[in-house]
């Protein structure tokens, strides 16, 4: 991808013009069956996602991201949405530092928490592995084909690898298109789920960035 783009933290989505989701005219269709398996959809999604706290003038970027917003869309909030079994959830993206392939998880002697799966090298830097199916108490933890993917993210502590089914697109959405959290969700989830929201999959269920993140560390300790 052309560096200059990746500069100005641009964002090409090829897919909704040229991809499965325009015209179907990209020549690479034919190579990779859908865009997301595509190098070119996860390039994107690293620009989206694998950004520094400090912007290029030394400001920050998330009170940035905020600032720039047009006047009809600042609460707006914004989401990735990532598979776990069957399950669809809405992850923050202020939660978020990269999306990676997956990758090889080395187990660690003694673990001292069942959640704790090992460490996995990500651009030469090793992070500790976290089962997100264990924290948020899904039993059916199926990762056998090649849409799974791992995310990075950021908590207090440092940054830490969560292994996931699947990954799809960045949504948008204001805060008046939550719906309540349904009171089946398992007990286990309903400390991390704030609501949910209407999407192409069906219904994903809208985490708590925070509190998903102090239990993740929490499953460290």
């Amino acid at each position: 991808m052309d560096q200059a783009l990746l500069a100005g933290r641009e964002v090409h989505d090829c897919w909704n013009s040229i991809g499965v989701r325009g015209d179907k005219s990209c020549p690479e269709l034919a190579r990779h069956a859908h865009c997301r398996n595509c190098p070119a959809y996860a390039a994107t999604a690293a620009t989206l996602l694998d950004r520094d706290q400090r912007g290029p003038a030394g400001g920050d970027w998330k009170r940035d991201f905020a600032a720039e917003a047009p006047a009809g869309q600042r609460e707006m909030r914004s989401a990735i949405l990532a598979r776990i079994g069957q399950e669809w959830f809405a992850l923050p993206i202020l939660l978020l530092d990269q999306v990676t392939g997956h990758r090889r998880i080395h187990s660690l002697p003694h673990r001292r928490s069942p959640a704790l799966l090992g460490m996995v090298n990500v651009r030469g830097q090793l992070l500790l592995c976290v089962s997100l199916a264990h924290v948020l108490g899904i039993a059916d933890e199926s990762m056998s084909d090649e849409r799974r993917r791992m995310i990075v993210i950021r908590c207090a502590g440092g940054r830490v690898v969560v292994p996931v089914d699947e990954v799809q697109h960045h949504c948008r959405f204001h805060e008046g298109e939550v719906l309540p959290t349904p009171a089946t969700v398992r007990k286990a989830q309903a400390a991390y789920v704030t609501g949910l929201l209407r999407v192409a999959q069906g219904t994903a269920a809208l985490i708590d960035g925070d509190r998903l993140a102090e239990a993740v560390e929490q499953s460290l300790a």
